[in-house]
């Protein structure tokens, strides 16, 4: 052993002319090298600590929009050379798609004034979920027409190579129906927010290959229901339906005319929710992720001035299964043929 020590320490160091140990210059160098790469490993594991802890943290509320003080003004504003007001790029072209820390599939938009335009559909969503009909929703959002399209399935990445298409549904069009979605309190509950986007298209060698159809980006976002009760009316028939907290899965589609479009809602997964707050703590963080934040009823009221509207006299004893069965019948005659 002692001789193997000696053979090691001959190799790194020399005795000089007073008979003293001197390191040799390449132990010096490679001394200094490792020294490097350890204070260069250390301070990218504390990085990815402190990273990791601000995505773990409860998440403290936040908001990308400022309280209105002025009336709105619900209508699309003129837009020209790919630009929206403020400079905000309306051409898709421009926009950067950048992979986050939870994905390198469904991505973050840059810059992000884009989401302000997915932000007026996912407000018609909200409204007509608290007792708006689709024409009311429709108009008071300065919509031409109902932002949404009656789809079979839609494709989307399962991962960086792979396509899938899923089967979506849809919501009932019928322009009359009204339908409130409550917790046990009575108050709206239900809330969207952002899981990231995707562009429709792949660059295969010098090709691009368009699988998207009319849609050049898609966007994944949950729609937590945490109600318990839903209320239905339409031409003065009323029914109210016991419900289970579900979060399900929405799509929707930047087309050729520069609007979001509902494509339809995932019809698998859907997951019961069965903790709320902790439900809340992670829709919260993961939408910070996507330079985004949740969407709610106090949302809807603070940045475009739609409370929920009244619901109806007596709607708790509302049970009665003719009416019911009236309701169903007037949607499964309509021409989309969707069900509540």
């Amino acid at each position: 052993m002692n001789s193997l020590w000696k053979t090691i320490l001959d190799g790194l160091t020399y005795t000089d002319l007073a008979g003293k140990r001197q390191p040799r210059i390449y132990t010096v160098v490679t001394g200094l090298i490792l020294l490097i790469l350890l204070m260069a490993g250390g301070l990218a594991g504390l990085n990815r600590y402190a990273l990791m802890r601000h995505v773990q943290a409860d998440p403290i509320s936040i908001s990308l929009t400022h309280p209105v003080t002025e009336p709105i003004e619900n209508k699309k504003p003129a837009q020209s050379a790919g630009n929206g007001s403020g400079g905000c790029p309306t051409d898709s072209t421009q926009w950067t798609l950048s992979p986050t820390i939870i994905s390198d599939t469904y991505l973050a938009i840059q810059p992000a004034c884009v989401y302000q335009d997915l932000e007026r559909t996912i407000a018609w969503a909200l409204a007509i979920r608290q007792g708006y009909s689709r024409v009311e929703a429709t108009q008071q959002l300065g919509f031409p027409q109902m932002p949404m399209r009656s789809l079979s399935h839609v494709t989307i990445p399962a991962n960086a190579d792979d396509l899938i298409d899923v089967p979506v549904s849809f919501i009932p069009s019928h322009p009359n129906l009204k339908e409130w979605r409550l917790n046990g309190n009575g108050e709206a509950a239900v809330i969207y927010a952002l899981r990231g986007c995707f562009k429709t298209s792949t660059v295969v060698g010098n090709r691009v290959e368009i699988w998207g159809g009319d849609y050049a980006v898609i966007c994944l976002v949950v729609e937590d229901a945490e109600n318990e009760t839903i209320v239905y009316a339409l031409d003065e028939h009323l029914y109210t339906s016991k419900a289970i907290p579900m979060r399900s899965f929405l799509l929707f589609g930047y087309d050729m005319d520069e609007n979001w479009i509902w494509l339809g809602t995932q019809t698998e997964p859907k997951l019961e929710i069965t903790d709320e707050e902790v439900n809340a703590n992670e829709r919260r963080t993961v939408a910070t992720l996507y330079d985004s934040q949740p969407w709610d009823a106090k949302w809807l009221l603070d940045r475009y001035r739609l409370s929920m509207q009244p619901l109806p006299e007596h709607w708790q004893n509302m049970t009665n299964e003719d009416e019911k069965m009236f309701i169903l019948n007037a949607l499964s005659g309509s021409p989309d043929g969707a069900t509540p």
